[in-house]
């Protein structure tokens, strides 16, 4: 069966959440499953040891390039004169380590995490004054097949100036990680203000945030920082891993909202892929068939797809920004301002990854998401503001166009808008309900037509007070009224129509009008897959109004 655009994006949107809060629930399982995990650092001083290992043959050992090493690696370092214990310090990315003093194996990563490995992670071995002397050997192994050995910071001494050194290193990138984090809870606090009982949601700046919120944890991981101050370090891998592959539907869905890209059948097909992903990602990881790491790949393909389509569809919606002096809006700067700053910290980051292999794949990205970020929310806040004044403005001219002057209620320009919105969202049970006001012509003809205009407004009350409650009411002529319901219609037309009876029997028996109020009505139920379907039901209501008429003029 056909869908249409607004019901695909519904669908989107909800298995997204959906799935989105199954990883994070995942998220919290996790850590409930460490809770107790830690590991014990204790340090005063240090020095920086990197170029002072050798290979097992006594050749000097170049541990920034070991990335180009194959298989397992060998390093040794000899132990030099200690005045107290001192801790070995080193950092190790997806790889197993054990450490040997001399033959002895005196250290090795934890690997206690679901047989998964150990991720980014600190490893700390303390020696004693009397092993001065004695050979120190790392046997580094990667943890996944295809990958090269990557270590690095590898410090002698104290584990707090460690720890106090990188702080200071890493401060900036950390606040900036920490600012993307809460611009994301602020744009999502901030759409929920703007659209709390609005119609026509457009829920732009709550994707961005969720996008926002996602790569500012994932780049705050990837300073490594936490590692050092958190008892459980292990977590930190698959919720590096899961960050980021939940980065990539957010931004789908805000280039939707920014762009309307669902309309177009590619955009379509990589949402339901990514969709489809997503499932994977909840599956395959809890049934331990693969873990996140492993899924990397593939979600780094949907980054890439994703990241260039809306580089390149946002630059060309504002690829007349410096020809057409109409194109230059303060939102359109903003958006191109983002784009290039990202792009070229982008580049600039790529390169310095595949040069240096640097554990930190953010360090200088993160500040060009940030700007992006800002840039685009900044954008997106502005275009929500003109929206809502132009719909200010709109909505009065809307109000005019769309409802009866007489009664306030829709009119038949609205009515027949709304059995297309019907048909286009593909209804499954919409009710129609045909009512006509008897006697008007009577009652014009001996009272006058402002006795006439009362009947309408009154019929038109207790119309709007019965079945309004139930579903949408429009004025489609003179004395004929229409109402749609489209959720379980014919319980709601049950109830309505009870009411509608209470009604009329009470504005009879009040005694202030001079006319006695008859409204005859009919009831057609029917699936909206065309507007041929809907007429004909609207016909069979009209059919059925006509007769009860009858039935109400015999009656009186």
């Amino acid at each position: 069966m056909k869908v249409s655009l607004s019901v695909f994006r519904k669908r989107i949107e909800w298995i997204s959440l959906t799935a989105i809060g199954v990883l994070f629930v995942i998220v919290i399982l996790m850590f409930w499953e460490r809770r107790g995990y830690s590991v014990d650092y204790g340090l005063e001083s240090y020095v920086d040891i990197m170029d002072r290992w050798t290979y097992e043959d006594g050749r000097k050992a170049d541990l920034s390039s070991l990335r180009h090493e194959a298989g397992e690696v060998t390093v040794c370092y000899m132990i030099p004169d200690m005045e107290g214990n001192t801790t070995l310090s080193y950092r190790s990315h997806n790889m197993y380590t054990k450490v040997f003093l001399e033959d002895e194996l005196i250290y090795e990563t934890d690997n206690t995490y679901s047989d998964r490995p150990p991720g980014t992670r600190w490893n700390l071995v303390t020696l004693k004054p009397e092993q001065a002397g004695q050979m120190l050997r790392i046997q580094i192994k990667a943890a996944y097949s295809g990958d090269s050995p990557d270590l690095d910071n590898i410090y002698w001494g104290d584990r707090a100036a460690i720890v106090l050194s990188l702080i200071r290193q890493k401060m900036w990138a950390v606040l900036i990680c920490v600012t993307i984090c809460l611009c994301g809870i602020f744009m999502i606090i901030l759409d929920i203000a703007i659209n709390y009982k609005k119609k026509g949601k457009n829920h732009g700046i709550r994707w961005l945030g969720a996008y926002a919120l996602c790569i500012g944890g994932w780049s705050l991981i990837e300073t490594n920082i936490l590692q050092l101050l958190i008892k459980d370090t292990q977590i930190l891998q698959p919720v590096n891993n899961i960050l980021l592959i939940l980065s990539v539907m957010p931004m789908l869905l805000y280039a939707d909202c920014t762009y309307g890209i669902f309309k177009y059948l590619p955009a379509r097909l990589l949402g339901m892929l990514q969709l489809l992903f997503l499932i994977i990602c909840i599956v395959l990881p809890m049934a331990k068939v693969v873990d996140w790491h492993e899924l990397l790949p593939v979600a780094r393909i949907f980054m890439a797809i994703c990241a260039v389509g809306f580089i390149v569809l946002s630059i060309w919606r504002n690829r007349f920004l410096f020809v057409r002096k109409e194109n230059r809006t303060t939102s359109a700067y903003l958006q191109m301002t983002g784009i290039v700053i990202l792009c070229v910290t982008a580049v600039l980051e790529l390169l310095r990854y595949n040069i240096s292999g640097a554990m930190d794949r953010a360090m200088l990205l993160r500040f060009g998401l940030l700007v992006f970020i800002i840039c685009f929310a900044l954008s997106s806040m502005l275009q929500t503001y003109i929206l809502i004044t132009q719909g200010m403005e709109y909505n009065s001219v809307h109000k005019l166009a769309y409802s009866d002057a007489l009664t306030q209620v829709g009119n038949r320009v609205a009515f027949l808008e709304g059995l297309k919105e019907c048909v286009d969202e593909h209804i499954q049970n919409l009710g129609i309900v045909y009512l006509d006001v008897n006697n008007l012509k009577k009652v014009n003809d001996v009272h006058g037509h402002e006795q006439g205009d009362i009947l309408i407004r009154t019929a038109a009350n207790v119309i709007r007070d019965s079945f309004g409650p139930h579903g949408r009411v429009y004025r489609i002529g003179g004395d004929e009224f229409c109402v749609l319901l489209d959720h379980d219609p014919i319980d709601r037309y049950a109830q309505a129509v009870i009411e509608f009876k209470n009604r009329i029997k009470s504005v009879n028996e009040s005694g202030n009008y001079i006319f006695k109020l008859q409204i005859a009505h009919g009831f057609a139920c029917c699936e909206a897959d065309s507007m041929e379907t809907v007429d004909d039901a609207v016909k069979t209501a009209d059919e059925k109004m006509y007769r009860n008429k009858i039935q109400l003029k015999k009656e009186s």
